[in-house]
């Protein structure tokens, strides 16, 4: 075990040295300075009260999904579906906010819109998350695949909304919505910036799994992705599993299709998603499925695109592109330290718990060890 922790300091050592050696390889290729380089990167993350915001701004929709990704994958339950999920969200929230405020002649106040859009949104990602839920319980099509083409759906779904029942009435290069009243737009939390209170959301789902990850509920979901019998007798059944762990899923990426329009775009874009579901998995899994981390890993992405941008205006020859890569290599990384850390489990067989004759009271043993025994039995 101690060799085994040793070789995950050292692979974990390694990507970080791997990382900095192909950015800086990528800046000298670029034919510019690495450090005029990550000076430029430096300054793009913190060198204004705006740049700050910006980092917040990208990080806040990426931890969402990410946070909400944490009970299907902790499940064994692989959803690549909050790339649709957050378009159809944002379509819900955006009609729900124009309608209320029809409906009270223009004068809804701030706090019926926000309220309008936010449980709008969770309801259109819940209803497109539980598509492929259903697909997966009923006739057991597999959740990467199901999720991956409806996102394609999505997709051609919000172009048709824009150039059909939600399209502005003014000339525009791109298709798009009419702008939002001014009360439904979120109210800036750092003033001179677009950050916005969304962020206070990112801080609420942390506490909440933080809580959450020391249930009987989550350990249920742990169970049931390595041993699926022993689960079932825990109360963990598949259909029940799938279907509340990619609910929470497609609610979480809902509302961010909400706060994209709400606190960012103030409109329906066509780019409302921007990539953001895809990045949520990969926060998530480099955030090892725990809510710190997957904050922390969140402000990392966010700060590595803003960061890169300032690189580029600083070189004038590095693309902002390189984020990209540093980003692939590091999940690279992630995936070999993943490796190792399900060695122990594979080398290292648990003890037989002993349940026969076992005293009542504190010291019974717990459900999880009966189950074991009596699936051991049969």
């Amino acid at each position: 075990m101690r060799a085994l922790d040793r070789r995950r300091w050292v692979l974990t050592g390694a990507v970080v040295v791997s990382i900095i050696l192909i950015a800086g390889a990528l800046i000298v290729f670029a034919g510019a300075d690495p450090l005029l380089g990550l000076q430029g990167l430096v300054d793009g993350v913190s060198s204004s009260p705006y740049r700050i915001g910006e980092v917040l701004v990208g990080a806040v929709p990426i931890g969402i999904v990410a946070l909400t990704l944490i009970p299907a994958l902790r499940a064994g339950v692989f959803s690549v579906g909050a790339e649709g999920q957050i378009v159809v969200g944002a379509i819900f929230a955006t009609a729900a906010v124009f309608a209320v405020n029809r409906m009270l002649d223009g004068g809804a106040p701030a706090l019926l819109l926000w309220v309008a859009g936010f449980v709008a949104g969770a309801v259109g990602g819940g209803l497109m998350a539980l598509l492929p839920a259903f697909l997966t319980v009923r006739w057991r099509v597999n959740e990467i695949l199901s999720t991956l083409l409806l996102n394609y759906l999505a997709a051609g779904f919000l172009g048709w909304t824009l150039r059909t029942w939600l399209a502005t009435d003014a000339e525009t290069a791109t298709p798009q919505s009419d702008e939002l009243p001014d009360a439904a737009s979120l109210p800036s939390l750092i003033p001179g910036t677009r950050a916005h209170w969304g962020v206070l959301l990112v801080v609420v789902l942390a506490v909440v799994f933080l809580v959450w990850q020391r249930s009987a509920a989550s350990t249920r979901l742990s169970v049931f992705a390595s041993r699926p019998k022993l689960a079932l007798r825990l109360g963990a059944t598949r259909s029940r599993t799938v279907y509340s762990t990619m609910l929470v899923s497609g609610l979480g990426a809902g509302v961010v299709g909400w706060i994209q329009v709400a606190g960012v775009n103030d409109r329906l874009l066509s780019s409302v998603s921007g990539g953001v579901g895809f990045s949520g998995i990969a926060v998530a899994l480099l955030g090892a499925l725990a809510p710190i981390g997957i904050v922390a890993a969140a402000l990392f992405f966010s700060a590595l695109s803003a960061g890169a941008v300032g690189m580029q205006s600083a070189t004038g020859t590095v693309p902002s592109s390189i984020a990209e890569v540093i980003k692939g290599v590091l999940l690279m990384g992630v995936a070999c330290i993943a490796a190792y850390q399900r060695q122990p489990a594979a080398v290292v067989a648990p003890a037989e718990p002993v349940v026969a004759d076992a005293p009542d009271g504190p010291d019974a043993p717990g459900p999880i060890a009966t189950a074991e025994a009596e699936e051991a039995r049969a």
